[in-house]
């Protein structure tokens, strides 16, 4: 098969969206397919590009939040895509990529597949701060997002949840495929701490992913102190960049507890499995987790896991099993739970890492192929 992917988001970009397609994409060219991916990109990233089946259209970036951009002008790709050979259009957002997205399928009479990653509807913060003008703006995203995916001839979500959410508002041809993870890749890592500031005698509680408001990392912090009263050896890692980070930081110091926190800013792929396996907890207090794919990393490194007990974070995480949930406004209940995890961490990993099996990227990959074939078999 030949799919064309249209994501708002690519390298050098790095996140839960960009990760599962790549891992996608090696998965299936593992099994003679092609993918070819259209994003945005600045000029710098277009001249140095030197992937041959990725095209980056010129963009500005999103001011709120510079690392995502918004593509100019991405209609030119019906040329590469007839070229190609194209058989399946895949679109991973629904901005300017995914109006292309939705426009050469329909223009092409091509199968469109429309994955929903995000909740946007719930990060109306990035327009204002007002709540008038939020309310309004996130019942106009619910219909925007509901106009535009019911035009796809099949909605992927990552979890029942988003499932269930999404057809309580009239969402259409809904299918389950969980974000998949390349479970081999966490076998052979030898974790060293020296690398990350980090000594033997440390009790470390992990957090990975975007500092942003709606990862909601105060109840983390303000959870800290009463951790830390029942394991002093505590250490608190923070790994990523953002626009919450000074807001993050700030809040550390209002607690006094800078030396017990580390912001490392942005880990590379390369070292990450490795921050996984230095810690041993994974704290996730997100209420934004369409499914969670750091808490599913976290897991296949033998990571209890520390959730809120919010959206689709529930679906991986099993209470008194491989990890505990906790009420996201809560920081002594996230307290109490984070001390429960750290307490129990040697069963908890155990079964972390038996439940992180069923999210292998082997499995889910023939899911999303199994849906591809399934269109072209009645595509005209």
């Amino acid at each position: 098969m030949r799919i064309a992917c249209y994501t708002e988001t690519y390298l050098p970009n790095m996140d839960g969206v960009v990760r599962s397609i790549l891992q996608t994409r090696e998965q299936l060219e593992t099994l003679g397919d092609e993918m070819f991916i259209f994003t945005c990109g600045s000029k710098e990233t277009i001249l140095s590009n030197k992937d041959p089946n990725v095209f980056y259209y010129d963009s500005i970036p999103f001011t709120p939040y510079p690392n995502y951009r918004f593509a100019i002008n991405p209609y030119p790709s019906a040329s590469i895509i007839d070229s190609k050979k194209v058989q399946i259009i895949h679109s991973h957002g629904m901005g300017a990529m995914g109006i292309a997205a939705l426009r050469i399928a329909r223009k092409r009479r091509l199968p469109l597949v429309g994955s929903f990653h995000t909740y946007i509807q719930y990060a109306t913060h990035y327009i204002s701060n007002r709540t008038t003008i939020k309310n309004i703006a996130g019942r106009v995203a619910w219909k925007y997002l509901r106009w535009y995916y019911n035009k796809c001839d099949v909605i992927v979500v990552p979890s029942k949840t988003t499932m269930n959410l999404l057809s309580e508002r009239g969402f259409r041809n809904i299918k389950v495929v969980s974000n998949g993870i390349d479970l081999d890749r966490f076998k052979l890592i030898v974790p060293d701490r020296s690398k990350f500031g980090l000594s033997d005698d440390d009790a470390v509680f992990l957090f990975v992913g975007r500092l942003v408001v709606e990862k909601n990392l105060d109840v983390l912090i303000r959870a800290s102190r009463r951790v830390l009263k029942k394991i002093p050896n505590a250490k608190f890692v923070i790994a990523g960049e953002g626009p919450a980070k000074h807001h993050y930081e700030q809040l550390v110091s209002e607690q006094k507890m800078n030396k017990r926190f580390a912001f490392l800013g942005f880990v590379p792929e390369s070292d990450l499995i490795s921050l996984y396996k230095c810690a041993d907890v994974f704290v996730f207090p997100s209420k934004f987790e369409t499914q969670g794919l750091s808490g599913i990393e976290a897991m296949a490194s033998g990571l209890p896991v520390c959730g809120a007990d919010y959206l689709s974070i529930k679906e991986i995480v099993k209470p008194g099993v491989n990890g505990d949930l906790f009420n996201p406004d809560d920081p002594g209940d996230c307290a109490e739970k984070m001390i429960a995890c750290y307490e129990n961490k040697d069963a908890y990993s155990k079964s972390a890492l038996r439940l992180s099996k069923k999210y292998s990227i082997d499995k889910t990959t023939q899911k999303l192929r199994s849906i591809y074939l399934e269109l072209l078999e009645h595509s005209p």
